[in-house]
């Protein structure tokens, strides 16, 4: 057998095994698709909103939800009945809870955050589910092949953020404090090196532990770096007024992942609005209660619209005048002189 005839046969089978893998997949997924139906038309819609924890970013997008339902005309005990479920942020609880949620089988079921969408996914593929803030929707293995879920996705905006810092100030050094036992964190540290990498600044990472007294932690931080970016992790929230207050101590601003870090002490932030947010994941809870449309039928979306904010006490305790460009485009909140926030 020549080369070329070998050659030829090697390529034809390996045709034959990729159409062969390409409509087991088709089929498989087709299977899936099946089993989930659109929400039924109904004189009164069951439905649940599972929440993480009462952080103020959950509260603002559970807000937002309850908002866009209203907004059509949906209304508690007249057409729709929402029952709200906190996880209290206890993921054993959350898979216990997300269990019960499933046995019920609720019309459609709303997951505020990201372990709660896991939790609820991983409960079932057939109820329609809407996520909203969930980290990585399209990336997450977690997510990977549920069919039955959609939503509004966050992502910290780390690039940005690091951009906007740049403009008021040099960072050649950043510092890092995050929870190693969070995934999300763990994620925001490799994108915040990849960021470093691109950007030419170097990176002093703090690998926040509980059991070690945090001044002694945040004092590594003096003298290595020009700023520090926070994850939104909830052990690093249960410390993280305490934190900000001793890198200010040592004149060392702070970047927060989201805008509520601004409002307890950071400097700046490039951040979802989250009201806006759970809005949003109203309006596309509202386009599955039309009974049109089935969840994977519905693209996974992201908020464009972030705002740019900087916390003006915390910028007059360190000295810092922003930039035309900066003050003209940021958000800046006056937590001092008893004056409000405002545009």
């Amino acid at each position: 057998m020549t080369a070329i005839r070998r050659y030829w046969r090697l390529s034809l089978l390996l045709a034959v095994i990729t159409a062969a893998i390409f409509t087991f997949i088709v089929h498989d997924n087709s299977e899936a698709k099946q089993k989930i139906k659109p929400v039924p038309h109904k004189s009164m819609y069951q439905v649940t909103l599972f929440q993480e924890n009462s952080f103020p970013v959950h509260e603002k997008m559970k807000q937002g939800i309850i908002a866009a339902l209203e907004s059509k005309g949906f209304t508690e005990k007249k057409n729709i009945h929402l029952e709200i479920i906190n996880g209290q942020g206890n993921l054993m609880q959350m898979e216990t809870q997300a269990k019960k949620i499933v046995h019920e089988k609720p019309d459609l079921i709303i997951s505020v955050s990201t372990e709660a969408t896991k939790a609820v996914v991983k409960e079932t593929e057939v109820i329609p589910v809407v996520g909203v803030g969930a980290f990585q929707m399209k990336s997450e293995p977690a997510f990977e092949d549920k069919y039955n879920l959609t939503g509004i996705g966050d992502m910290p905006l780390i690039l940005n953020q690091v951009r906007m810092a740049s403009k008021i100030f040099p960072v050649k050094s950043l510092g890092i404090i995050f929870n190693p036992e969070d995934e999300e964190a763990v994620t925001q540290l490799n994108m915040l090196r990849e960021v470093g990498e691109k950007k030419g600044i170097r990176l002093f990472e703090i690998a926040f532990d509980k059991n070690t007294e945090i001044e002694s932690q945040v004092k590594k931080f003096k003298g290595n770096v020009d700023a520090v970016y926070i994850p939104a992790d909830e052990k690093i929230q249960t410390s993280f007024e305490k934190i900000v207050s001793i890198l200010r101590s040592y004149k060392i601003p702070s970047i927060g992942e989201n805008a509520e870090m601004v409002k307890k002490g950071a400097l700046l932030s490039i951040s979802a609005e989250y009201y806006r947010m759970g809005f949003s994941g109203g309006r596309i809870v509202l386009e599955l209660l039309k009974g049109e449309k089935k969840p994977f039928e519905i693209p996974i979306t992201k908020q464009m619209d972030s705002d740019w904010i900087v916390n003006m006490s915390v910028a007059k305790e360190l000295g810092i005048v922003l930039p035309n460009d900066i003050w003209q485009k940021a958000r800046k909140l006056y937590l001092y002189d008893g004056q409000n926030a405002r545009p």
